[in-house]
This record gives C-alpha cells, sequence and structure tokens, in this order.
C-alpha cells in the first residue's frame, strides 16, 4: 500500500524510544493491528495535533470572551 506521506528523519531519546517499543509490545490495539514504531508515532501525533488544536481554540474563546474559565 503506497502512503501519501512525507519522509521525516527524528532522533528519539532512549527512554522515549523504549517506552514505544514496550507500547507496540503490549497495548492490545498495537498488537492487533500489527502497528511498526512509525505507525505508532504517527498516530500519537494525530491525536497530539488534534487535542493541540482544540485547546488554541479553547484559549481563543477565552480571549474573545465567549466562554469564561
Amino acid at each position: 500500500m503506497k502512503r501519501y506521506t512525507e519522509s521525516n528523519n527524528i532522533r528519539l531519546e532512549k527512554p522515549v524510544n523504549d517506552r514505544l517499543l514496550e507500547i507496540i509490545k503490549t497495548d492490545p490495539q498495537c498488537r492487533e493491528k500489527n502497528f511498526s514504531k512509525s505507525d505508532l508515532i504517527r498516530s500519537l501525533m494525530r491525536m497530539g495535533l488534534k487535542q493541540y488544536e482544540l485547546n488554541l481554540q479553547n484559549r481563543l474563546k477565552k480571549q474573545r470572551g465567549e466562554i469564561y474559565g
């Protein structure tokens, strides 16, 4: 299957790399879908970016006075 992604090389600290490998081995979803480390990183990035965007929207609403908090 061809993926329409850009190649990005990243360096991970050893504890982060170890944790990713542990998640791949133990997480039922990763095992069921046979995730590689790259698949897991892509999934975590999507979740993190989505959460970042939600947080940003809430901060902007607070600044405009649309919500209080």
